[in-house]
């Protein structure tokens, strides 16, 4: 029997649990993210297949608080990438043209984390999250006309429109120039939830790798109603989620009688 006992005796300073770790922590953060753009409609008549899109959050940061060894509550501001890239395709499958919905949020999570103890540690978070436009565009590019079913009838895109269309843009100056080009919505809201692992590096120094996904309710756009000339799908709410890949690096400012030396020998 001593042989099925033995790996637990390496993991028991892993695993060594420690009393009252609390304080104050900061940390920065980066996160590695497939985007997508969720359409209420995609279910009907639909003229577009969704491209693998990946993005990236390059820096966060973040400012929590343990109360104790499990219970803690934590607030980040994260520059976020987002948006996805599409297939347009006609009514027989055929790929016509492009579109590109990009976005850049300034995203601001509240999140109740759980740990379990020990220097290697397991982590669940959820909350709610805020997001701020930053800036935005949505193109169409459109490589050859196209006949596509619309609303149950036939709409055909002639070879007179063939070209990149600007349908969306946060810059007031494309918006004068072309009054087809609409407004996305400035904030964001949704839920976002994780769960990872916590690495002690030091008494005072962490490691985090968390799995993330977050799905925000809010419109992209600020029109209800969407049916453009350029566009073989007309669209009423579409929706962010994201499924990311977060490392972030923490400093604990105060341990209180906590993080004892046992935890780290």
């Amino acid at each position: 029997m001593k042989k099925y006992f033995l790996p637990f005796v390496f993991l028991l300073p892993l695993l060594a649990q420690s009393q009252n770790v609390k304080g104050p922590y900061l940390g920065v953060t980066t996160q590695f993210q497939n985007t997508w753009i969720i359409n209420d409609e995609q279910y009907d008549d639909v003229n577009y297949k969704h491209k693998f899109t990946t993005k990236w959050a390059p820096f966060g940061i973040t400012a929590g608080y343990k109360f104790n060894e499990n219970h803690n509550l934590q607030i980040e501001l994260m520059r976020s990438k987002q948006g996805e890239n599409f297939d347009l395709v006609d009514k027989d499958g055929n790929k016509t043209g492009e579109k590109e919905i990009d976005l850049v949020y300034w995203n601001i999570p509240l999140l109740f984390k759980y740990t379990t103890a020990g220097k290697l540690r397991f982590n669940f978070q959820v909350g709610p999250q805020l997001g701020i436009l930053q800036k935005g565009t949505e193109t169409n590019r459109l490589e050859k006309a196209g006949t596509y079913t619309r609303k149950g009838v036939e709409y055909t895109i002639p070879a007179s429109r063939v070209g990149t269309h600007l349908l969306a843009s946060t810059q007031e100056s494309d918006r004068q120039k072309n009054a087809e080009v609409g407004e996305f919505n400035k904030y964001d809201a949704g839920i976002l939830l994780g769960a990872g692992l916590e690495y002690d590096l030091t008494p005072h120094l962490f490691l985090t790798t968390n799995l993330r996904y977050s799905y925000n309710f809010v419109n992209i756009r600020k029109e209800e109603h969407l049916e453009s000339s350029y566009d073989p799908d007309t669209y009423t709410l579409r929706q962010n989620m994201v499924v990311g890949l977060q490392v972030g690096l923490n400093f604990l400012f105060n341990t209180g009688d906590g993080r004892s030396s046992a935890r780290h020998q």
